[in-house]
């Protein structure tokens, strides 16, 4: 299966950002890390959202750059598309819950993820189909509590609930309460060994909202390698087709 047929994008699907706004600016003045945390993590979403982001994947063997539309509806709703290289154009993958198809558009072939294979990479990018899945819920999955606070940069520490079946054994965010931004992801293994990072550059406004346009993740093992996604146009303001989350749909993009 190519590398490319497994998808993140970080990206999206989440509660109205007025009401994070709103919980999240209280916890400027009493800071809460759920609140927080989910503001970070459902920032590039909306009620929908439509979207277009380059990918560069750099590797110890080999360097590529996709370019990719995206839509999403709520937390659960991703769909997401190829549009460069032409090669690989017209791939999809859609997201719905907890379930994960790909549809590769060169051979006209439909996949639906099997559990043993939500560990592997997305795309060939430094992200995996578990990222995708859990991205949106680390609140639902992880118990959240706030480290530190200095000044507006706050550090919050994720451990996951007994009964959460997740892969990381920790997560640290470090985030801007005073923007709403996040600053730093660091991912643990169980014996508390960080396996990678997330650095947020590129601040922008969009619409109401701060978003950083910019990801860049880099393995602990391999600090040579990284994954950038580079966000160059995300409206919240979008009505989507009723049947754009299906798996018909797919064979349409």
């Amino acid at each position: 299966m190519p590398k490319y047929a497994v998808l993140i994008m970080l990206l999206m699907s989440s509660v109205l950002w007025a009401e994070e706004l709103a919980t999240a600016s209280v916890s400027i003045a009493r800071p809460d890390a759920i609140a927080l945390v989910r503001a970070v993590e459902t920032q590039y979403q909306g009620d929908c959202s439509h979207g277009k982001m380059r990918m560069l994947i750099k590797t110890r063997s080999w360097t590529r750059t996709l370019e990719i539309e995206m839509w999403s509806e709520g937390r659960d709703k991703l769909l997401t598309r190829i549009l460069a290289p032409v090669k690989e154009r017209g791939t999809c993958t859609l997201k719905v819950d907890n379930d994960i198809w790909n549809y590769i558009a060169r051979i006209d072939r439909m996949i639906k993820i099997p559990s043993s294979l939500m560990g592997d990479s997305w795309m060939g990018s430094h992200l995996t189909n578990d990222d995708l899945v859990k991205e949106n819920k680390i609140d639902q999955l992880y118990q959240l509590s706030i480290a530190e606070q200095n000044g507006d940069i706050a550090t919050i520490v994720g451990i996951p609930f007994p009964d959460a079946a997740v892969v990381w054994g920790k997560i640290v965010y470090q985030i801007d309460t005073a923007r709403l931004v996040p600053i730093l992801i660091e991912y643990f293994d169980e014996e508390g060994e960080k396996v990678r990072s997330m650095v947020f550059s590129e601040v922008k406004q969009v619409g109401e909202r701060l978003l950083p346009m910019l990801a860049r993740i880099v393995p602990a093992d391999k600090p040579e390698e990284y994954t950038e996604m580079l966000y160059q146009e995300i409206d919240f303001s979008v009505e989507l087709p009723r049947d754009l989350f299906s798996i018909k749909s797919l064979r349409n993009r």
